[in-house]
């Protein structure tokens, strides 16, 4: 009885052994994933699922495999000290920097009221451009260097009956383009441009410059596009909204600015003085290109 008994104890020890051994290679209940003994867990999976807006078409396994490739690397640049270097340590610190900030921001600005009814409508009815007498351009373009932009292809753009044959005199002249064609609204174009167009006949052509790359252009059509108020309702309140927050950025900046001793050291007021080319800053919050905006009003 008692031999028994001690081999039913040693036999019940040994399960269990073998049982704790086979519990260390399962993941935890959270954990997706383990690489070289580091969890990768379902929140990390779900935080950069919701990074990513949850798009219909991200597959969660290519997220998962995503963190699992990053964690990987991770590991082989802290063995190679790379997270010591001392230009990765401060893009950390920069990074920490704007997240604790954008956070705080966010926790000052977070009760900011939703335009009102009349605020949308007066926005409404003070761009009529945008809504009301919105117009729609139909256009081809040949897009070109801006470098081959010459008085003689501007000459050729003055007297030529259609795009066809700008297009020749390129082809005859080995100038390279890219033709396309394309629809936009005075929504999406500056009012100087929209202007133009407006009192463009079609069949007319124009050259836009842009940089280094130049457009020439046919307008092929313009007509009347509106917008009604209750379709441009929801887009009027997302930006009068943006515009709100960008105020009480700027203003939550100006208060702590003003209640703070802010020093410029070694003529830094000056910068901008002492060099020829700038650089430029960007505010908290940049301000809001109106048409740009709205350009998803379709």
């Amino acid at each position: 009885m008692q031999r028994s008994s001690g081999r039913i104890a040693f036999l019940t020890m040994a399960l269990l052994a073998l049982a704790a051994c086979n519990n260390k290679d399962k993941p935890a209940g959270q954990s997706m994933a383990r690489v070289n003994g580091q969890d990768i867990t379902v929140h990390q999976l779900n935080s950069e699922l919701q990074l990513l807006g949850n798009a219909p078409g991200v597959s969660r396994k290519e997220v998962l495999d995503g963190l699992i490739s990053r964690q990987l690397l991770m590991d082989q640049a802290e063995k190679n000290k790379t997270d010591r270097d001392p230009k990765v340590m401060q893009s950390i610190e920069r990074a920490k920097e704007q997240i604790v900030a954008q956070s705080y921001l966010r926790t000052k600005i977070s009760n900011i009221p939703k335009p009102l009814a009349s605020e949308v409508e007066d926005f409404y009815q003070k761009n009529p451009q945008l809504f009301a007498q919105r117009k729609q351009f139909d256009t081809k373009e040949l897009m070109i260097d801006t470098k081959n932009i010459t008085p003689e292809l501007s000459e050729k753009m003055g007297s030529a009956k259609t795009l066809d044959e700008v297009q020749s005199w390129l082809v005859d002249r080995q100038i390279n383009y890219v033709p396309s064609q394309a629809t936009r609204t005075s929504a999406e174009l500056p009012p100087a441009l929209v202007k133009a167009l407006s009192d463009m006949t079609p069949g007319s052509l124009f050259t836009i410059k842009q940089g280094e790359k130049s457009q020439l252009v046919l307008l092929q059509d313009a007509k009347s596009n509106p917008i009604a108020l209750d379709v441009a309702r929801p887009k009027i309140e997302e930006y009068l909204m943006l515009q709100k927050t960008g105020e009480a950025t700027e203003a939550e900046i100006a208060r702590l600015r003003a209640a703070a001793k802010v020093e410029y050291l070694n003529d830094s007021d000056k910068l901008d003085e002492k060099q020829a080319s700038p650089v430029k800053v960007p505010k908290a919050a940049p301000a809001v290109d109106v048409e740009r905006g709205l350009a998803g009003l379709k």
